[in-house]
């Protein structure tokens, strides 16, 4: 909760993957509160009423992975709504004729994402959607210290770039509101 609140005013992109290990998380913990409680909150070093605001803040993810029937895969509605509110800007971004430096990231990214896209066989996800699942993917292995090759490190840091531009312009569109 902590961490999330501060990623997802600093970062959007970041804030979604780390919001898809919360998912994973809960899952892992069979969607028992106990457990994460056990594994999770009790670790950080703040005041009873902050651990309780955590502990809420799980249940109340874990209720709505239940009801939203995705208790085995797949991202929590208002996940997949910010995706597509950050898919709409991008788009935005790369018809707007003054932006000509996001084009050249996006450009630089492009590529890299088609060659995601036909490896995973997601044809139908956007842009956005399809980068962050396969960077949450690509940190996965980097976590569980697998060997990755230097082509799929040079892919994801394109691919990177682009959502970390993204995320910028995102936060500054919202700053603006």
């Amino acid at each position: 909760m902590i961490i999330a609140e501060k990623k997802k005013t600093e970062n959007i992109a970041e804030y979604l993957l780390y919001m898809y290990q919360i998912e994973d998380l809960i899952r892992a913990s069979n969607f028992d509160l106990d457990k994460i409680e056990e594994s999770i909150i009790s670790k950080f070093d703040t005041d009873y009423a902050t651990k309780r605001e955590m502990r809420e803040w799980y249940k109340a993810h874990i209720d709505r992975l239940t009801s939203e029937g995705k208790e085995k895969q797949g991202h929590m509605n208002f996940l997949m709504d910010l995706i597509s509110e950050l898919n709409e800007l991008n788009l935005k971004l790369l018809h707007d004729p003054l932006n000509n430096e996001f084009k050249d990231v996006y450009d630089k990214a492009k590529l890299e994402i088609e060659a995601l896209r036909m490896r995973s066989g997601h044809s139908k996800e956007n842009d956005v959607h399809l980068a962050l699942n396969g960077l949450y993917g690509y940190l996965m292995l980097r976590l569980q210290k697998k060997e990755i090759s230097e082509e799929t490190k040079e892919a994801f840091g394109k691919i990177g770039e682009w959502l970390a531009r993204l995320a910028e312009e995102w936060k500054s569109k919202r700053g603006a509101r």
